[in-house]
């Protein structure tokens, strides 16, 4: 499978977890240029934060349940830090079990439709945007 992301973007992943988590496991971060950036259940906001710095020299940046365990406040304050890592040049996909939050930092979206295959598409609020928000809730 060959997977195009936007560089310089933060793109998060939508759709069923079940197939959101397959999806990342596929993904080859084996490789030079690609970086997968997981944290442990006992990581803090500032240890999380660290691994997505030392990921920024990367062109493709997996950020996988990075926010897992953390509170609205230290969700928020790790997908703060995807904006950076995306301004280097990175094209950054986000699999993270807050939808929510992580949108607020998007500037696209891959959904994963079990009908309709992959689609990137732009994060709602953008100028964009076709995907009304109802639907990508549901596709959440």
């Amino acid at each position: 499978m060959t997977l195009r992301l936007p560089t310089g973007e933060v793109t998060v992943l939508l759709g069923e977890q079940i197939v959101r988590r397959r999806l990342m496991a596929m993904l080859d971060d084996t490789s030079a240029p690609a970086r997968r950036v997981t944290a442990g259940p006992g990581d803090g906001v500032a240890e999380r934060r660290r691994r997505l710095e030392d990921a920024g020299d990367a062109a493709v940046v997996l950020v996988d349940r990075l926010t897992d365990g953390l509170d609205a406040t230290g969700r928020r304050a790790v997908l703060g830090a995807l904006g950076g890592v995306a301004a280097r040049g990175a094209a950054v996909l986000v699999d993270d079990v807050d939808c929510v939050a992580a949108l607020a930092v998007a500037d696209g979206t891959l959904r994963a439709d079990p009908l309709r295959g992959l689609l990137l598409e732009p994060a709602v609020g953008s100028a964009d945007s076709v995907a009304p928000l109802e639907e990508l809730y549901r596709a959440s």
